[in-house]
């Protein structure tokens, strides 16, 4: 029941995106980008972020610049989840012994407020530099290697919930660097495998306890103008 809703929801933000876009044609300006960095988990092995566990993500975009505050936001991310008991010198860990790497892809779609007037024309008053904050709605496909031979769990088109923020620089008319910090809400307590559906006392778990992910990363944008001719 979760994807269908989840869908709906996707369906109504596109309807109101481009109702949006038809009636602002002339005021936008498209940007595309990439970027590079670190990825990061939190669940059963680990509550809180371990740097131990960053491991390489990159990510593509496509931003949408309504006006100098607002922005919409459409990426795909590819990266690294990965943790061990092992790490951890706790009763549990140690009785537990579990560990897990899984490679993910994410589509997230988002919006972004500036908190200065950031500046999209080179001739403008505005600021050339702002921090802002985000969030969206996204999903999430994954595939885990885990030790458990019985691990069975949907891996595809999870929904999750995109949020964060970050830092907006452009050094010119065309080229913009982005420092940005996404926390990943998801609604399955099994990436890391240790969703203990077969009541195994061996994958201790609290399956209240759903895991999260993290993308931290650089990105540099080029913003393409759109020049609107007099009639």
């Amino acid at each position: 029941m979760t994807i269908p809703l989840f869908q709906k929801i996707g369906r109504f933000v596109l309807s109101i995106f481009f109702i949006y876009f038809s009636l602002n044609v002339s005021a936008q300006k498209h940007e595309i980008g990439f970027g590079l960095g670190a990825s990061n988990y939190s669940g059963d092995i680990v509550k809180l972020v371990d740097v131990r566990n960053f491991r390489p993500a990159g990510q593509i975009y496509y931003r949408l610049n309504f006006n100098k505050v607002l922005s919409l936001k459409v990426a795909t991310s590819l990266g690294i989840l990965t943790a061990s008991d092992r790490k951890y010198n706790t009763a549990m860990a140690n009785y537990r012994n579990a560990s897990f790497s899984t490679i993910y892809n994410d589509v997230n779609v988002m919006i972004e407020y500036n908190f200065l007037d950031f500046s999209y024309t080179e001739k403008s008053n505005g600021k050339h530099f702002s921090p802002y904050i985000t969030a969206g709605l996204g999903i999430l496909n994954y595939k885990s290697t885990i030790s458990d031979p019985n691990y069975k769990t949907n891996t595809i088109a999870q929904p999750t919930i995109p949020f964060g923020g970050g830092i907006k620089y452009r050094t010119n008319a065309h080229w913009i660097f982005n420092f940005q910090i996404t926390a990943n809400k998801t609604f399955t307590d099994a990436i890391d495998g240790l969703y203990n559906s077969n009541g195994s006392n061996r994958y201790i778990t609290n399956s209240h306890d759903i895991d999260w992910y993290y993308y931290t990363g650089i990105s540099v944008g080029y913003i393409f103008w759109k020049v609107v001719c007099p009639r």
